[in-house]
């Protein structure tokens, strides 16, 4: 099975004009993780799934993630893509919530493997940035209206008060969560991703108040980010500060930076993207980061997997 880390997923289109274009970052490498079943098979409909150890389940995260690779791939001249985004986009529009506490959401069927208190349903800030992200350029590159309301229903959901809150506004900071948890978690990939698509509904919508929430979240990781930094390799969240894997090292957490320096124009992103990318090129830091991740496994209350 090909390892994650050994493939590239570097910056893209990193811009914020009205037309949103490619994503932020070449996802289309992960065309090649998913088809191959990196993460699980997929279902008749050509709808990628994960294997967990209580069965196979669809994951709109990944789902969004594969339909924005394939929308990339198209672009590039592969017609084929068209097909194999639009099954993904067609799943998020009808896997949406519409009503109730999660409208606008996608709900988790599963019971979480790795977080305890994440029993089915559940849902997560990242799933409804990557697919805000990947619905409304659907709707731009296929001229489909259900993409776009199915994406606006997902900003308004995202932001909706609820028991679990998946928007986090203390005022001074703005989170958005990928794990809804008392206390927060703070995981800084889902938070960026999640921002990434209240941007696209910024620029596509002109909501000056989203365009407001985006650049405050991007503002709160910045203010942020030293506690990230393990002074070899970066965490994965504020709670328990778990090292990341390689994968999110190399091809998560520098790209974000770089792209989130791109949008903002702060140096800050910057000064962090190289230290991080230092660590990954370093022999003494990927040591360090083999004995961290086992130091954490032992101490947390959650296990660390090679691929979470």
């Amino acid at each position: 099975m090909i390892k994650p880390e050994t493939l590239d997923f570097p910056p893209l289109n990193c811009s914020l004009a009205r037309e949103l274009g490619d994503y932020y970052q070449d996802f289309s490498p992960a065309i090649r993780l998913v088809e191959e079943g990196y993460h699980g098979a997929m279902d008749a409909d050509g709808v990628p799934m994960i294997a967990i150890d209580t069965g196979s389940f669809h994951n709109p995260i990944s789902i969004a993630q594969y339909a924005l690779a394939n929308m990339t791939a198209f672009r590039r001249g592969d017609e084929s893509r068209a097909v194999r985004a639009r099954t993904q986009l067609d799943w998020l529009v009808g896997a949406q919530c519409r009503e109730g506490e999660w409208a606008g959401c996608w709900v988790m069927r599963h019971d979480n493997p790795k977080y305890p208190w994440l029993r089915a349903p559940w849902s997560s800030a990242l799933a409804s940035g990557n697919a805000l992200s990947a619905l409304l350029r659907g709707s731009e590159l296929f001229d489909d209206e259900a993409y776009a309301e199915a994406g606006r229903l997902a900003y308004e959901g995202l932001h909706a008060a609820r028991g679990q809150e998946l928007c986090e506004d203390t005022g001074s900071e703005l989170w958005y969560e990928e794990y809804p948890a008392t206390p927060a978690m703070h995981v800084l990939n889902g938070h960026v991703y999640c921002l990434f698509g209240v941007a696209d509904y910024a620029r596509v919508s002109g909501d000056p108040v989203a365009d407001a929430r985006w650049r405050r979240a991007a503002a709160t990781a910045l203010s942020r980010l030293g506690e990230f930094d393990l002074g070899y390799w970066s965490a994965y969240d504020l709670r328990w500060h778990e090292p990341v894997t390689l994968h999110y090292q190399k091809n998560i957490h520098v790209p974000q930076m770089r792209i989130l320096a791109a949008l903002t124009g702060e140096p800050g992103f910057t000064v962090v993207a190289d230290r991080w990318e230092g660590y990954w090129n370093s022999r003494l830091s990927r040591i360090r980061w083999y004995i961290g991740v086992r130091v954490h496994a032992r101490r947390a209350q959650v296990p660390w997997r090679e691929g979470d």
